[in-house]
């Protein structure tokens, strides 16, 4: 048998031997998170910096795009598409002239009935006919309107503003 003092003395170092391995584990385990830590820092900034590389190439392509489309809208002369200039030129007035508004045929709207489902409306400037005001018929279609609305249509292009039939005028 051991004296005690050697028993006690090796109970001593067993138990610094544990605390020793404790701390070394200790240390161990706080190295390997330090470690983890620096490499989620470094992945994370070398995420950064490929997002900004990425961000950056994308607004100079987008740049050069734009700078391209100038210059070859630039080279047409400001416009994209040509227009050969060998076509005839619209005729100034495509609708009816002033005589030949006068040669339609008017009417006086007649006092408005008690239902609205029988009154008259305007095509052109969706009102409702009122008593004494001035329409025109149309003669190819029959379709009415207020003279003023209808003479203001016909002046643009003689078509009827509802089944665009054409307006001719009957000179007789």
């Amino acid at each position: 048998m051991a004296p005690p003092a050697a028993a006690a003395a090796a109970g001593e170092a067993a138990a610094q031997d544990g605390k020793g391995r404790r701390r070394r584990d200790c240390a161990i385990v706080g190295a390997r998170l330090l470690t983890l830590g620096v490499q989620a820092a470094v992945m994370a900034a070398a995420l950064a910096l490929f997002l900004l590389f990425a961000a950056t190439a994308a607004v100079l392509l987008l740049h050069l795009v734009v700078a391209a489309r100038a210059f070859r809208n630039q080279r047409h002369g400001g416009r994209r598409y040509r227009v050969p200039q060998d076509y005839p030129s619209p005729p100034s007035c495509l609708g009816l002239s002033p005589a030949e508004l006068r040669l339609l045929p008017c009417f006086a709207a007649a006092a408005a009935a008690s239902s609205s489902s029988s009154t008259q409306l305007c095509a052109v400037c969706l009102e409702s006919a009122r008593a004494g005001e001035r329409w025109r018929a149309l003669p190819a279609c029959g379709h009415a309107f207020h003279a003023t609305c209808v003479d203001r249509w016909l002046a643009r292009a003689p078509a009827c503003p509802v089944c665009r039939s054409a307006v001719s005028v009957s000179v007789s």
